[in-house]
């Protein structure tokens, strides 16, 4: 197995004030990946969808996956092979195949995504396994989670039971991969353990803990205590001004810049809706509401990071991967809000997004082999649907 790593890592590998100096410092000579590409701006709502799903068909594996991990622009994540890979298509390919999905369903539905959707979900079914990595890589925590997800939506409306047991393997690996004192994280650099020995992402708890609420929905046995730890973990990571720790070993810095509320404005979002969907005494609709507000004011500190070559290198350590990330979290709760909600939001969140349309109808916010378009498009898809 062959490993690849590089001196600018995820904010998680960067231990210590050091290291994190010198991605601030590669900030000021690294400019950020596909700057001066056209871009199609103030276009109709309806016509980006439609032109987002047909880039998720077109661009679908002969097996029915998303991404190859085989074109390369040199200086991806730290990762592994072929256990990196694994995970990263079969979440690419669980968000592509919730995209379709929802395109499906809605009120105009988009037809043209009827043969790509069965054919993700088949492979999701027959496919859909991912891997820890090595000792100190677990990306299949997100492969679980967005799997998980996308095969509880599926089961509402289909009877295949290859679905359920399909859904229940990646539960049982998330309940495997719970970090020791709940919650998930895709690192574990410290003792390597069965059950990881760091402590939780605060977006990793929170991503998990919606891909639960839906399994639970969809009435699949979900164990008390699994969601009772994230929760707890969540809101501890949890500050008073409404941002979210970056991460457990960060909990006893909440002044690092990626603690602030600038650094922290995807992963809110997310901590946010995930808190208030299992009722949590932290997190109801007036948080938020004030989570999207400073969401919307303080906008430019989640746009400067989108597209930046190495993860945490632009002000307030914001990551490219928490754009449509934290985007897709804010649209899920103006669904939660209602039509009172859309009505306030869904046009400004939708003037988020409009603009960062490719030419070839796809969306991406971080280098990452050629997975980054299909789950970029998969989110911005599944946002604008919430603001129609």
């Amino acid at each position: 197995m062959s490993t690849t790593r590089h001196a600018r890592q995820p904010l998680a590998a960067a231990l210590g004030a050091c290291a994190l100096a010198a991605l601030f410092v590669a900030a000021c000579h690294a400019p950020a990946t596909g700057e001066g590409e056209p871009k199609v701006h103030a276009r109709p709502l309806e016509e980006a969808i439609r032109d987002g799903v047909a880039f998720l068909v077109r661009s679908q594996q002969p097996d029915g996956s998303w991404g190859t991990g085989v074109k390369t622009r040199g200086f991806e994540i730290m990762h592994s092979i072929p256990g990196s890979h694994d995970a990263f298509r079969v979440a690419t390919t669980a968000l592509a195949v919730l995209a379709l999905e929802e395109a499906l369903r809605a009120p105009t539905p988009f037809a043209q995504a009827k043969e790509a959707h069965a054919r993700g979900l088949e492979y999701l079914v027959t496919h859909g396994e991912a891997r820890r990595d090595t000792g100190d890589l677990l990306y299949n925590v997100w492969a679980h989670t967005y799997a998980l997800q996308a095969l509880a939506s599926e089961m509402k409306a289909n009877p295949d039971p290859r679905i359920r047991k399909s859904a229940e393997w990646h539960l049982d690996r998330l309940q495997r991969y719970e970090t020791w004192m709940g919650g998930w994280f895709y690192y574990d650099f410290g003792a390597h353990t069965q059950t990881p020995s760091d402590g939780p992402s605060s977006f990793g708890a929170a991503a998990g803990l919606v891909a639960l609420r839906a399994a639970r929905d969809a009435g699949l046995d979900v164990p008390e205590p699994l969601v009772e730890h994230a929760v707890h973990r969540l809101e501890e990571l949890r500050l008073p001004n409404g941002a979210y720790v970056y991460g457990d070993y960060l909990k006893y810095a909440p002044r690092h810049p990626a603690n602030q509320p600038k650094g922290s404005l995807g992963r809110s979002q997310a901590g946010n809706f995930a808190l208030w969907l299992w009722g949590s005494k932290k997190v109801g609709e007036p948080e938020a509401r004030a989570g999207l507000d400073t969401f919307f004011r303080e906008h430019l500190f989640i746009e400067i990071g989108r597209k930046r070559q190495y993860p945490h290198e632009a002000w307030y350590a914001t990551a490219p991967y928490y754009f449509f990330f934290g985007h897709y979290y804010a649209a899920r709760m103006l669904e939660r809000f209602g039509d009172a909600g859309k009505a306030a939001y869904g046009a400004r969140l939708a003037e988020t997004i409009l603009p960062f349309q490719e030419p070839d109808g796809s969306w991406w916010d971080y280098p990452l082999w050629d997975y980054d378009k299909p789950y970029g498009t998969a989110f911005a898809v599944m946002i604008l649907l919430r603001c129609r």
